[in-house]
C-alpha cells in the first residue's frame, strides 16, 4: 500500500477545426479542458484535464481476458512508469489507461473506444453513441464503476487503450491537502468533439477545446484557473506547435525501450517574497526529497535561490498579477535525443 491515492488523466489533443476561432495562436491544435464547479471545496473553477481517481475494477483479471482475444496487450506488463509498480497487477500500464478512459466517459461523453473488428488508426477513436444510449450507460458508470466493462460487451467496443501514451507523472507537493499520484497520458484525435456534462454533475460545469498558449493567456489575464501540473504540461506541450510534431515525438518515444516515466515530486519552499515549487533538476531540490518531506520555510531571499540550474514554479507574494511563472534554466543540458521534454520558461507565447 503507498500512503497516496492514485489516478489518471488524459490529455486530448484534436487538429484545430477552422471555425473555432479562439485568438490567435500558435498551434495548429487544441486541447480539451474541463472547468471545475466553483462549489467545489477544492480547486474553485479550475480548468484542468479529464481524468480521476482509480477504482477496483479497474484492476479485474476480466479486463486482460476481454482484450487479449483480439489485441497484443502484452506491451501493458512492462514497468515503463514509476506508478505501475505500485499495484500488484500482470497489467499496470492497462489498469491506469482503463481508469483514464472510464473518467474521461463519465466527465466528457466522449468514449475512447473502438468495434472489434476496427483496424488499427494513427488516430485515437471516438466511438459514436446515441444520447439515449451515451446517457443512460454514464448514468450507470457514475454509481458503479464495474458497469464500463459490462457496457463495453455490451455495445461490442473495447477501450482504445493502444492510442493512449504516457506523458508525465506528479505526486501532488506537501502543500496539497489530498496527496494524488497521477499519471498523465496523452492521445491525438483527428478533429475535436462535443463533450456533454451530465446535469447532476457537481464537480464539472463546462468543457472547452483550447490551444495551449492561449489558456496560458487566460490564466494570465485571470479569466482561467490552473493548478500547477496544468501549467508545467502547458509549458511542456510549447515544444510542440504541430500537432504532426508532437505525435511524431509520442510514436519514438514509446517505442525507446530506455524511456520509462518518472514520478515529479515538488518541493514547497515558503521565502518572505514568494512561494516556490522545486522540481526534480533543479540546484535547490533536495536530495532526499520524499513524500513526507515537508513545506519548507526559510528567511532566504528569491536571489539566493539563483542558480545555473533552474525546474521550478515561484508565485511572487506582492503585486495585482499572483500568477505561477515557470522557471527553468540548464545550460548543459543535451538537447539530441531528448525524449524527456521540459518546459520553456515564461515568456515562449510571445515568440
Amino acid at each position: 500500500m503507498v500512503p497516496w491515492r492514485q489516478s489518471a488523466s488524459l490529455m486530448l489533443h484534436a487538429n484545430k477545426q477552422i471555425n473555432i476561432n479562439n485568438g490567435k495562436s500558435l498551434f495548429d491544435y487544441s486541447t480539451l479542458f474541463l472547468k471545475r464547479s466553483p462549489k467545489m471545496r477544492f480547486a474553485p473553477n479550475a480548468s484542468t484535464f479529464p481524468g480521476g481517481k482509480l477504482d477496483p475494477c479497474d484492476l479485474s483479471l476480466e479486463w486482460p481476458e476481454y482484450l487479449s482475444s483480439l489485441s497484443n496487450i502484452d506491451r501493458f506488463s512492462k514497468q515503463k512508469a514509476d506508478i505501475y509498480k505500485d499495484i500488484d497487477h500482470p497489467y499496470p500500464g492497462l489498469v491506469f489507461r482503463l481508469c483514464a478512459i472510464r473518467e474521461t466517459f463519465e466527465e466528457t461523453g466522449l468514449l475512447l473506444a473502438k468495434t472489434r473488428t476496427s483496424s488499427n488508426s494513427q488516430y485515437s477513436t471516438i466511438f459514436n453513441l446515441s444520447d439515449n444510449i451515451m446517457h443512460e450507460w454514464r448514468d450507470k458508470i457514475r454509481n458503479d464503476a464495474s458497469q464500463f466493462i459490462a457496457m463495453c460487451k455490451e455495445i461490442q467496443v473495447e477501450p482504445d487503450v493502444h492510442s493512449l501514451y504516457e506523458w508525465n507523472q506528479f505526486l501532488a507537493a506537501a502543500i496539497a491537502k489530498v496527496r494524488f499520484d497521477t499519471i498523465f497520458y496523452t492521445a491525438i484525435l483527428p478533429q475535436t468533439y462535443s463533450c456533454s456534462i451530465a446535469a447532476d454533475d457537481d464537480e464539472t460545469v463546462c468543457a472547452d477545446w483550447l490551444e495551449p498558449d492561449i489558456v496560458l493567456d487566460g490564466y494570465r489575464q485571470g479569466s482561467i484557473t490552473l493548478l500547477p501540473p496544468q501549467i508545467i504540461e502547458i509549458a511542456r506541450l510549447a515544444n510542440f506547435r504541430q500537432l504532426s510534431k508532437l505525435h511524431e515525438f509520442l510514436i519514438k518515444r514509446e517505442n525507446d525501450p530506455k524511456y520509462r516515466t518518472e514520478r515529479i515530486l515538488a518541493v514547497c519552499y515558503k521565502i518572505p517574497e514568494a512561494m516556490l515549487l522545486v522540481l526534480p533538476g533543479d540546484e535547490h531540490y533536495p536530495s532526499d526529497a520524499s513524500f513526507t518531506t515537508p513545506v519548507i520555510t526559510s528567511n532566504q531571499t528569491l536571489k539566493d535561490f539563483d542558480s545555473e540550474m533552474q525546474n521550478r514554479l515561484v508565485m511572487m507574494y506582492k503585486g495585482d498579477n499572483r500568477k505561477w511563472q515557470v522557471h527553468y534554466r540548464n545550460n548543459n543540458e543535451n538537447k539530441e535525443n531528448h525524449l524527456y521534454v521540459q518546459p520553456l520558461a515564461d515568456g515562449w507565447e510571445k515568440l
